[in-house]
């Protein structure tokens, strides 16, 4: 080694070496410290107390950005106000109607998955909210929430004139 204060000579097989010294160290001082070895199972316990400790020196973005909150805000309360509810329906009628066919990749959709999972059942607007389309059931479609989350809030071009022009 041509570095004198270096603990290794950068070869793989040192470098894992020193690490495995200094995290034996480390856990023999943990020891001597608190009575009992670490184990992995208090990890989870420490992340939480990190989140806590973090959360309360570092508050939300709504905190700390009020302006960019409000015109968030703002901008959610446009697109509730313009989209209009015609019809009240649970999404189990419209995954009936669809017989349980994605719309869009037109996949079978598992009714037993769940979501966050992307393959799970959601409801897709055709007319989608922001583009002034309408909540009714001739407005909706069966999708995976996979094959929904990347249409976005595009206006597919094979859809009848009927559902366009509402």
């Amino acid at each position: 080694m041509t570095n004198i204060r270096r603990k290794q000579c950068g070869k793989l097989e040192c470098k894992r070496a020193f690490n495995a010294e200094r995290m034996r160290a480390w856990n023999r001082k943990y020891h001597e410290e608190h009575g009992q070895w670490y184990t992995q199972h208090r990890y989870p316990d420490a992340q939480r107390a990190y989140a806590r400790r973090r959360y309360q020196q570092e508050p939300h973005w709504r905190s700390k950005y009020p302006e960019r909150a409000a015109s968030s805000d703002a901008r959610r309360r446009m697109r509730l106000e313009q989209a209009r509810t015609v019809q009240v329906f649970a999404p189990l009628d419209v995954h009936t109607r669809d017989q349980w066919i994605c719309q869009l990749c037109r996949l079978p959709i598992d009714p037993k998955v769940a979501w966050p999972d992307p393959m799970s059942a959601s409801v897709d607007h055709i007319v989608p909210l922001s583009r002034g389309g309408q909540h009714s059931m001739i407005n909706v479609q069966s999708a995976h929430l996979s094959c929904n989350s990347s249409k976005g809030d595009r206006i597919e071009d094979d859809q009848p004139e009927s559902i366009l022009v509402s």
